[in-house]
């Protein structure tokens, strides 16, 4: 009780003093005008969009009346749970959606800060790397910001899974108690992050590799010298302890959690509606068959020719030739190519086809109970896979990344790597970024609902289809500031990147020649290096799935890479840190 009493005395005694009062008023300032910002900002909604933006409003409203996300239709499992449990959270809490959104950007931006708390010791310093994430432009434009859309939250999720794996490895030598609390934010944000969208496999290996070291350094703990090559003589002095034995469980919970939330999803999806599936168009039998269809050579040269079409209605056609069950639904599959909305008798390009066809099977009488959709995929899925066994399908001769993805011939190749520069240039430079202009479209009883959910009136951009306006959205205050905010980064960016070029060298350096601080030096080298290898995954991972229509290419990068941005700015951030470990600017700065 006496430490607590002393404890409380020292920070009082600290917050007196002129410049620790400057301090808080400026990390107030920052944080409530960020909350405004958001608070205010325009948001806006595409209610006619069904398997995008209206979706998630529908999957919140079902769970609000406690039917879990609804009927089984072929939108129920298509797509992640996170987001929609994000706006019931707000709901519930009395909160808006913009408050609750700021606020989860605050907390992500703090706790990035509060990661390199162990390498920098100045105060000022922290907070401008806290304001650095905290206004960063992705976070401020349009389709990561004011869309009700799930890419609201890809960044702040990202944000958080780096700093607490950050925080964890910078701690991982230290008290038992900062372990656990960094461990137990991992673990959290790390299901959150998973499920928010259905391509969040990228961040994986940085995770595993991350914990491996992390929990490679806990065993050896005990042994301050120890070297892979004197691995024998450091052995004769191993010994483990029980805090030792504690943080390398807390290495695996992370895992756990992850694992544990995906069976409480099936367990929930299977007593609903009778399939133990998180998502039924990427995973179960569904994307089994998606899987076969892709591959599928179609005995024509359309792969040869126009790389835009995954599935042609050739390959169905030998699909249905060699599926009986595929065959049950012929008459619907031509559908899609004659009188659907998806097709006006052409090919249909991208992974389209796919959402395509999971209309042509409900039109056929599927799509209304579970268990019986998975078990006609499922049967399509053997059917298929028998066919291949017996040479009746052939596969294409294409590269692939992901089972459901489309493959690539070499040709294909320089256009993927037109779609990483484009999608570089937006998370380096923040081409293009900016709010203010979107308007709602929705039916006015589905944009009032959606308000009610929301906390929030669309009333200053809901373009009513009956009336529509003749004037463009005007662009408000929040939105005005925003847009200032992300030109200063913009403008300045080149002088930003010097300084890390300079950092990123100094840090290489040192972990090469430092002798006091070259464990600093090397964990930050190997961080930054662990950052870029997954930001290189995820650059073309994403490249590789948008290069079906180059005619999209700055549209597609521009909405789909937003997630690379706090994986650069979090190497520039270390980067830079790695300027103040300079020991003569380090004596100078680096004080508590």
């Amino acid at each position: 009780m006496q430490k607590v009493k002393s404890g409380t005395k020292i920070i009082l005694t600290k917050l007196k003093q002129p410049s620790s009062l400057i301090l808080l008023v400026v990390l107030i300032s920052l944080t409530m005008f960020r909350l405004g910002l958001s608070a205010k900002a325009p948001y806006f909604i595409n209610l006619f969009a069904g398997y995008d933006d209206q979706l998630f409003i529908h999957y919140s409203e079902e769970i609000l009346k406690g039917n879990w996300l609804g009927s089984y239709s072929t939108k129920a499992l298509s797509k992640g749970i996170s987001y929609s449990l994000f706006m019931v959270w707000a709901n519930k809490l009395h909160l808006s959606y913009g408050v609750f959104l700021g606020l989860f950007n605050i907390l992500a931006s703090s706790t990035a800060a509060l990661a390199l708390r162990p390498l920098v010791n100045n105060r000022w310093i922290l907070t401008f790397i806290y304001a650095f994430f905290l206004y960063s432009p992705v976070t401020l434009t349009s389709e990561y910001n004011t869309r009700i859309y799930r890419n609201t939250l890809v960044v702040p999720a990202v944000l958080l899974v780096v700093a607490c794996l950050v925080g964890l490895y910078f701690r991982r030598n230290g008290k038992l108690r900062s372990f656990i609390l960094w461990s137990v934010g991992l673990s959290l944000i790390f299901p959150f992050y998973w499920y928010i969208r259905e391509d969040s496999l990228w961040l994986l290996p940085l995770l595993i590799v991350g914990l491996l070291i992390i929990a490679g350094s806990v065993v050896f703990e005990n042994v301050p010298n120890f070297r892979v090559k004197n691995f024998h003589a450091s052995l004769k002095k191993f010994y483990f302890t029980k805090k030792q034995l504690a943080k390398l469980m807390l290495c695996f919970l992370p895992f756990i959690l992850l694992f544990s939330t995906t069976k409480v999803l099936t367990n929930i999806n299977q007593e609903h509606y009778g399939i133990a599936l998180v998502n039924d168009r990427t995973g179960g039998a569904f994307g089994n068959v998606s899987k076969h269809l892709i591959r599928m050579d179609d005995g024509t040269e359309l792969n040869e020719t126009n790389s835009k079409v995954w599935v042609s209605r050739k390959a169905l056609e030998k699909a249905e030739a060699v599926s009986p069950t595929l065959k049950s639904i012929a008459k619907n599959i031509d559908w899609i190519y004659h009188g659907s909305p998806w097709s006006g008798g052409e090919d249909i390009a991208g992974d389209i086809i796919f959402w395509a066809l999971r209309d042509a099977a409900a039109q056929a009488g599927y799509y209304k109970d579970g268990e019986k959709t998975e078990n006609f995929w499922h049967k399509v899925d053997s059917e298929l896979s028998e066919a291949y066994k017996k040479g009746q399908l052939k596969q294409k001769k294409e590269i692939y990344l992901t089972a459901t993805g489309d493959g690539k011939l070499r040709k294909d190749l320089p256009l993927v790597g037109e779609f990483m520069k484009s999608g570089f240039s937006y998370n380096v430079f923040y081409k293009d970024y900016g709010q203010g202009m979107d308007g709602t479209l929705g039916p006015k009883e589905d944009v009032a609902k959606a308000e009610e959910l929301l906390n929030y009136s669309f009333s200053e951009n809901w373009q009513d289809v009956n009336a529509p306006r003749t004037e463009p959205n005007k662009v408000n205050k929040s939105a005005e500031i925003s847009n200032r905010i992300i030109q200063l980064y913009r403008d300045t960016t080149p002088i930003w990147l010097v300084l890390c070029v300079l950092g990123f060298l100094i840090i290489v350096v040192g972990s090469l020649f430092s002798k006091v601080q070259l464990k600093i030096f090397r964990g930050m080298l190997l961080i930054i290096l662990g950052l870029m290898l997954s930001y290189l995954i995820f650059l073309i991972g994403v490249s590789w799935f948008c290069s079906w229509a180059p005619e999209r290419k700055e549209l597609f990068m521009m909405t789909y890479t937003g997630a690379g941005v706090p994986v650069i700015q979090w190497i520039e951030a270390l980067a830079f840190v790695g300027i103040i470990q300079l020991p003569i600017i380090a004596k100078k700065i680096n004080k508590k």
